[in-house]
């Protein structure tokens, strides 16, 4: 309980209670006792706390106009004392579920492990590999239309049902979902005197609990299963409600067929779920390395890009969109990272650099990084027009020295271990698993058998031709030992191009 307590993030929100994280943290020593005593008695008796069931919502601007309602956006708070509680059922219900394997390996959200990048990874790796097969490959992209607010109760309390999750397990998860209100609170200002107005409660009847800790991981159970009802047509994708079917088929005909089909399925298994398909937002891309594409679907549009958590993704996997917005990113925080130097000095400029620039660069860099030689240039001319802010340099001067003085990993070096490590976590054959006795070379990575070049471009191809290129004394190493000496040594040596890297030896 103590170190649930802990991890909370100290905010001064709070619900109805008008007790947030920051007091609770405060006073975690004596709550501690009294909050072990509630939540045993909730769990042996299946039922969870009416008085914490209440949300308060409030609007948060976005952008528009402040008199029209659409330039608002819906904040729910729920009660600290629920976080706390649902961070506790939480961890066992993780527990069940991954001891009993009953998660799909096609969902990466909200689950330890996996993220969007992982999500990314596995849809890029597939095309590829089904491209190296001689098909063509076309994704789809859908979209769900409020998701985790259409969310049916029974349903998903037969889900769980399904799981082994039944008796006073499955009581209390009703118990959680039922009977829940929300109201909504504005803040009202009369000559300088600010009170709060709040509306008269309303049930909620459908959805998970915004801004609740549970709510995230019971959608993911409502759609668990989707990857097998589609499993014998498609490879199915997730990350939260953001799923892409991707299908592939020698003969464009045959696939225009079963994309159509596909699309039929997942939109029965959304009346089945009672889950809401946008078709109209849904988006179609067809990857191919040569002929015409396949048609796209009635009511589809069909996109040369898309923009998928967070990265654009065209259909000749050279990444060109994306690099054009993200060098609009960087060319943006170059400027305040500037602005901050000027004002505040480099220690500070270094912070804005590695929250305004980098942590842009390396978002699925694992994933885009595979772009061409000139695109990564372009990313690293405006890494080195940072690094001359932070170093005091003209714009003629050599950046690589600046590069090692302030422990900062070039565009090619982060790509390069961020891959590297993608290729451990996926455990690929190395050569000393073919063999019983010692080669040299027994802890490099093997490569498949491939005829086209784009493979070479796919993540985990790319880490292990990295990795077998390392120094023979880093291999030897494991776990975060091995990562902090990888990034010692990249940082030690600021590689501006992948060639340069590979030649490190010569």
């Amino acid at each position: 309980m103590l170190s649930i307590i802990k991890s909370m993030k100290p905010k001064t929100s709070s619900c109805l209670d008008e007790i947030s994280s920051k007091l609770v943290i405060k006073c975690k020593e004596e709550l501690t006792v009294p909050l072990t005593h509630i939540i045993n008695c909730s769990i042996h008796e299946g039922i969870f706390p009416e008085k914490l069931k209440i949300s308060k919502v409030y609007p948060k601007f976005k952008n528009g106009s402040t008199t029209e309602a659409r330039s608002y956006r819906p904040i729910s708070l729920t009660s600290t004392f629920s976080k706390i509680i649902e961070k506790v059922i939480l961890h066992r219900l993780m527990n069940y579920l991954i001891h009993n394997n009953l998660l799909t390996d096609n969902q990466h959200g909200f689950l330890k492990g996996r993220s969007t990048v992982t999500a990314i990874i596995q849809l890029i790796e597939h095309v590829i590999d089904q491209i190296e097969s001689g098909k063509t490959v076309t994704s789809l992209f859908l979209d769900f239309s409020k998701a985790f607010d259409c969310l049916d109760h029974d349903l998903l309390l037969r889900k769980l049902c399904n799981l082994g999750i039944n008796g006073i397990s499955g009581n209390w998860f009703r118990s959680y979902l039922t009977g829940r209100k929300q109201l909504v609170e504005l803040k009202h200002n009369l000559n300088g005197t600010i009170s709060k107005v709040r509306s008269a409660p309303l049930h909620i009847k459908r959805g998970v609990p915004q801004g609740s800790v549970l709510g995230p991981v019971l959608f993911l159970l409502l759609t668990n299963d989707l990857p097998e009802f589609m499993d014998s047509l498609c490879q199915t994708v997730m990350y939260a409600d953001d799923t892409v079917l991707t299908l592939a088929h020698k003969n464009k005909e045959q696939l225009r067929k079963e994309t159509n089909t596909s699309f039929d399925l997942a939109k029965q298994f959304c009346r089945s779920n009672d889950l809401v398909l946008n078709e109209n937002k849904t988006v179609q891309i067809t990857y191919s390395t040569r002929g015409s594409e396949p048609d796209g679907l009635p009511n589809v549009k069909v996109e040369a890009s898309t923009k998928y958590l967070g990265i654009t993704l065209d259909m000749n996997l050279k990444w060109n969109t994306h690099i054009e917005v993200l060098c609009k990113k960087l060319a943006a925080g170059i400027y305040v990272i500037r602005r901050i130097k000027q004002i505040c000095g480099t220690p500070a400029a270094r912070i804005a650099y590695f929250s305004l620039f980098e942590a842009h660069v390396r978002y699925g860099i694992s994933a885009w990084g595979g772009t061409t030689n000139s695109n990564m240039e372009r990313v690293l001319l405006h890494q080195k027009k940072a690094i001359r802010i932070l170093a005091d340099l003209k714009y003629l001067e050599s950046c690589q020295q600046a590069f090692q003085e302030h422990k900062i990993l070039t565009v090619p070096a982060l790509y390069i271990s961020e891959v590297i490590l993608l290729a451990i976590s996926t455990n690929k054959t190395k050569l000393g698993d073919h063999h019983q006795y010692n080669t040299r070379n027994a802890s490099n990575f093997s490569f498949p058998i491939h005829h086209l070049s784009l493979t070479e471009k796919k993540p985990t191809y790319k880490g292990a031709l990295y990795f077998n290129n390392l120094p023979d004394h880093l291999k030897q190493d494991t776990g975060r030992l091995f990562k902090r000496k990888l990034l010692k040594w990249l940082e030690d040596h600021p590689f501006y191009t992948e060639k340069e890297f590979l030649d490190w030896r010569d």
